[in-house]
């Protein structure tokens, strides 16, 4: 089992940094941030800042040809920044370099894989955080919870050097050896749901609870439409996902706070591209292939393309 020594993060966002700070706070000399052109500058001149503090990570220069091949990649850049993410971590993939994912969606290891080959990859997720980005500051109360294992249910070398290196650096994680591929399609059914229609509606988590204090049935109303045509397409696909999948998720968000929003809502609110593609989108594509009709998500996808279309006028 390889043992990893060094840890290369692809994409300085919310979850990006989250991760990074933690494995940095274990040993500062075994991970680096990529960045380049104009990114690289702003961090070498700025800094990166994470809950008002501000860490001194070592910057790995994606503008390089060659570099020291490191043992881990985490990439957790926006889905449409993902095909600069792998041509950028090119000089950084040696031989035996393993590479997590934790973009949001269901597609992002495939697409990783058609470049650097699918054996290096584990469906993996990260669930639980309340990160927060803007600029070169990121800001949490809680880091998530990151769940992984094999595509195909298997237990793996590159796994358990995964978990060994996790559980070393004092990362909270599952490690899924048998049932990674319905965990991956229980967040895609929650981000589904939650991102999209809080991106909709610009409402805080607090809106979707039910418990503490209740929030707005309507919102909640909407957001299940929403996952039970993943629930649906996921049946086509052989996964079982179900009401209990979404009662599960409630109990979730009752542990992240009322005034917390969304990855994609916090998209909106600062005028940025959103992830609809990965989540709409690809449920319609897999509606289309199935023939199972996802009159939600079609309608959630031109609302949120619209938005993100006015935000210049």
């Amino acid at each position: 089992m390889k043992k990893i020594e060094s840890v290369l993060i692809a994409g300085a966002g919310a979850i990006g940094l989250t991760v990074a700070e933690t494995i940095h706070s274990f040993d500062p000399r075994c991970i680096s941030i990529l960045a380049g052109g104009e990114r690289l500058e702003r961090y070498r001149r700025d800094g990166l800042w994470i809950n008002g503090k501000k860490i001194d990570f070592t910057l790995a220069d994606a503008g390089v040809k060659e570099a020291a091949a490191a043992d881990l990649i985490i990439i957790a850049s926006k889905y449409h920044h993902l095909q600069r993410i792998i041509s950028d971590i090119k000089p950084y993939v040696g031989g035996d370099t393993i590479i997590v994912s934790l973009l949001n969606g269901i597609s992002s290891e495939e697409i990783i894989g058609r470049a650097y080959g699918r054996q290096r990859l584990p469906l993996a997720m990260i669930i639980g955080t309340d990160a927060q980005h803007k600029g070169n500051q990121t800001s949490f109360s809680l880091r998530g919870l990151i769940h992984f294992g094999d595509a195909e249910g298997k237990d793996t070398p590159r796994d358990r050097s995964i978990a060994e290196f996790f559980g070393r650096a004092g990362l909270a994680f599952e490690y899924h050896p048998q049932d990674m591929k319905r965990t991956l399609w229980f967040k895609f059914m929650v981000n589904v749901g939650v991102n999209q229609v809080s991106a909709v509606l610009r409402l805080s988590y607090g809106a979707f609870k039910r418990l503490s204090p209740p929030g707005i049935p309507e919102a909640r109303e909407l957001l299940e439409s929403a996952m039970a045509e993943v629930i649906a397409i996921a049946a086509a696909e052989g996964i079982s996902l179900g009401q209990a999948d979404i009662a599960g998720w409630y109990e979730t968000v009752e542990a992240l706070g009322d005034k917390g929003y969304t990855s994609m809502c916090q998209d909106v609110l600062a005028g940025r591209k959103t992830e609809v593609e990965m989540f709409a989108r690809v449920v319609m594509e897999y509606g289309k292939k199935h023939g199972v009709p996802t009159p939600v998500n079609e309608i959630l996808y031109r609302e949120l393309r619209a938005i993100e279309q006015a935000y210049a006028s």
